[in-house]
């Protein structure tokens, strides 16, 4: 049906429908612009800019073999009522907003607990010092957290991130509104380092709680494989700020489970000092190796007497024998022969006295003796005592058992002293010291037939792998009868793969106490399950 000008019903519908589109639409923007303008214009005006920013994980920290040590984990979560509602926690993947206006943390984790603490260190809040001092280049936030000890501390601005940063717009009431930009944080590449996760472990559970120290190493390289402190801390109660457990660590002042031993801690080391004495006088020409030394059982020196450790005579010694039975008075005879200045120099060579540069914080340098050294700190004279004491390792001589190893590794790499490292990826630095073949041969025999019947290693003498060993039993200087056992060796004896040094504080005799752990590792690191590591209840032979 058509009206008279032709339009159809439809068209005059479409029609009606636009007009009054048209009406409602005028009468929304006269109510929108006249009527509520002030209201949305406000409204509009109360949405804010906010940049946050996105702090960058810490980077891995991984052993020799890619094991993880140390990773950042992140964990999003909102606040309700004042609470944390956590929404997921994991591995750092990148952060994942997904529009949501989520809070995050960012935590340390460190999978292997106590026995890697004293490697890896730990992180802690930031304090004023930190806050002024832009130590990495930049000024740090109040939510930063820095490392503290070990590697988190030593390495701390190479472990740290580049911070990204988000900007997202909110609503009058602070809701998201929507992300309008961000900057992912910069993750650098892992720490690698040259410690086996493994070996640290077991040696860690080994040792059983025991104060000791336990370090293993590469001669050729001074790269360190092993290096445990017992008892220790974990580190996860710090980056958990578990107080209760942190308060005990601090409270403990006999295990002292907060020091790392292997660099912190000084001890005298006794006999295996008597490795660098041995080469003082050979280097020197004040003995060679068919120099005979009688050990009548006691020296006398005015009203003084020394005695030798076993309390039995060994009668004529030369250095291989002296070495072998650790004989101290052909020592006491040589350390006067050499006087003080070169058993300091020599001593010095081998690096004690200094540290050795290994990649952790709290490293000390120790204390070797001489006149001017007595007189400064004691205001007292040195006398002829104090060179026999300092030749058999005692008296005002302190060492870290990471020095021992690095002397270690020196005699057993023919001389050449290399900068002990924890990272496995940096320079090696090596420098000769000047050892002849002639004395090098002497010593490292020496300490060959201490590891084999007749000598003082006993728990030793049944490997099938070659082993060059000292032992030493060392007292306190406490006033105590106690003392401190070590045991330093390196293997295969002609051509070192690693060298092993242990110390137990306050643990007995050596050849009782640290020579059976040093059997019980290299059983297994040269696989030797069959041999036989006797103990002290075991039949033995004297030992030192």
């Amino acid at each position: 049906m058509r009206e008279d000008n032709g339009y159809s019903w439809k068209y005059w519908i479409l029609k009606f429908g636009l007009v009054l589109s048209l009406l409602i639409l005028l009468v929304n923007v006269v109510r929108l612009s006249l009527i509520r303008g002030d209201y949305y214009f406000d409204v509009a005006r109360d949405n804010k800019i906010f940049e946050s920013v996105i702090p960058a994980p810490r980077v891995e920290i991984v052993d020799r073999k890619g094991r993880v040590i140390a990773k950042s984990v992140y964990q999003y979560f909102k606040l309700e009522n004042g609470n944390k509602i956590y929404q997921n926690s994991g591995d750092f993947d990148g952060y994942k907003f997904e529009g949501k206006d989520l809070a995050y943390e960012v935590k340390r984790q460190y999978d292997y607990g106590e026995s890697m603490s004293m490697i890896t260190g730990y992180v802690g809040k930031i304090n004023d010092e930190d806050m002024k001092s832009a130590r990495c280049g930049y000024k740090l936030r109040g939510e930063d957290v820095v490392g503290r000890s070990g590697i988190e501390g030593y390495l701390d601005c190479e472990i740290r991130g580049k911070n990204g940063k988000r900007v997202v717009e909110v609503d009058a009431l602070g809701k998201y509104v929507r992300e309008l930009g961000r900057e992912e944080p910069e993750i650098k590449s892992p720490i690698n380092l040259s410690v086996d996760a493994y070996w640290q472990e077991k040696i860690y559970k080994l040792l059983g709680g025991r104060k000791a120290v336990v370090i293993i190493s590469q001669p050729k390289t001074g790269k360190i494989l092993s290096l445990v402190s017992s008892p220790a801390y974990d580190a996860n109660d710090f980056t958990n700020q578990n107080n209760e457990k942190i308060s005990r660590y601090l409270a403990d002042k006999n295990n002292l489970p907060l020091m790392n031993r292997a660099i912190t801690a000084r001890f005298h080391p006794g006999s295996v000092f008597k490795i660098a004495v041995s080469t003082a006088g050979l280097e020197s020409g004040v003995i060679n190796k068919e120099t005979l030394i009688e050990d009548t059982g006691v020296l006398k020196v005015g009203d003084y007497s020394y005695k030798t450790w076993s309390g039995t005579s060994d009668g004529m010694v030369d250095i291989v024998k002296a070495i072998r039975r650790s004989n101290d008075i052909f020592f006491y005879k040589l350390g006067e022969m050499l006087g003080v200045d070169r058993i300091r120099d020599w001593a010095k060579n081998y690096g004690y006295g200094a540290k050795t540069g290994v990649e952790l914080t709290g490293e000390v340098e120790g204390v070797v003796p001489d006149e001017d050294w007595k007189k400064k700190v004691k205001g007292e004279s040195w006398y002829l005592g104090n060179t026999y004491h300092l030749a058999i390792g005692q008296g005002d001589l302190d060492v870290t058992p990471i020095q021992v190893n690095q002397m270690t590794n020196t005699i057993a790499n023919h001389g050449v002293k290399c900068k002990m490292s924890i990272l496995k990826d940096s320079k090696i630095d090596c420098k000769d010291i000047g050892i002849s073949d002639a004395t090098w041969k002497t010593v490292t025999e020496g300490m060959k037939q201490a590891c084999k019947p007749g000598g003082t290693a006993w728990p030793l003498f049944n490997f099938k792998t070659q082993i060059a060993c000292k032992t030493g039993t060392a007292e306190v200087g406490d006033g105590s009868k106690d003392t401190h056992a070590w045991l330093t060796a390196f293997a295969p004896a002609d051509n070192p793969e690693i060298s092993i040094t242990v110390m137990v504080e306050r643990g007995g005799e050596g050849s009782d106490v640290a020579a059976p752990i040093v059997g019980d590792i290299l059983k297994e690191w040269f696989n030797e399950p069959e041999t036989l590591v006797p103990r002290y209840t075991d039949d033995k032979s004297e030992g030192e």
